[in-house]
């Protein structure tokens, strides 16, 4: 005995025999709504719908790629200046470390002249100092010795150019100096 259960269940839905065996085979390919297999149309369809998507997908994959290689070229060009530009900066640098170590070795030139002439100016002095003490030692007015020696100076000079009074009264002049100083230093 079979029995057969009614579903309200609409037209087209499957009856379940009780005790029946295994289910029933479907049908190959995409089914429908209603468990009919789709039509031709709607497969073609998503087919194209597939291809279009792809299409885009690698339309925009084409887009970036070639937006990244124009970037990757203008970073190449930027890095090839930039590396220029070190190189040259570099040379500058170089240029300048070259000026600055002749900069010292004249530095120290001009310092050693320098120390040199302070040491022999220093001596000079000393030396002075050293010959003006033993001038007033020997009692001799330098004032005088001045006086003297100018008086001589422009006497010579007269004569050396024509003007032998002149000369001759720049001497008698300078001879009230010149008489102080034998008498001084005797």
């Amino acid at each position: 005995m079979t029995t057969e259960v009614t579903s309200p269940a609409g037209r087209g839905a499957r009856t379940l025999d009780a005790g029946s065996g295994p289910p029933e085979p479907r049908l190959s390919g995409p089914v429908g709504p209603a468990g009919r297999p789709r039509s031709r149309r709607w497969r073609w369809a998503r087919r194209v719908g597939t291809a279009v998507l792809a299409l885009a997908l690698g339309s925009a994959l084409a887009v970036n790629i070639a937006r990244t290689q124009a970037e990757t070229r203008a970073s190449h060009v930027s890095l090839a200046t930039a590396v220029e530009q070190l190189r040259g900066a570099r040379a500058g640098l170089a240029r300048a470390e070259q000026r600055l170590a002749a900069a010292r070795a004249d530095d120290g030139s001009v310092t050693r002249a320098f120390d040199a002439a302070q040491a022999a100016l220093s001596s000079t002095q000393a030396t002075m100092a050293k010959d003006d003490a033993g001038i007033y030692l020997q009692g001799i007015d330098l004032g005088q010795l001045d006086s003297c020696l100018s008086g001589v100076q422009q006497a010579l000079n007269q004569l050396a150019v024509g003007q032998k009074a002149g000369g001759l009264a720049s001497l008698r002049a300078s001879s009230s100096s010149c008489a102080a100083l034998d008498t001084g230093g005797g």
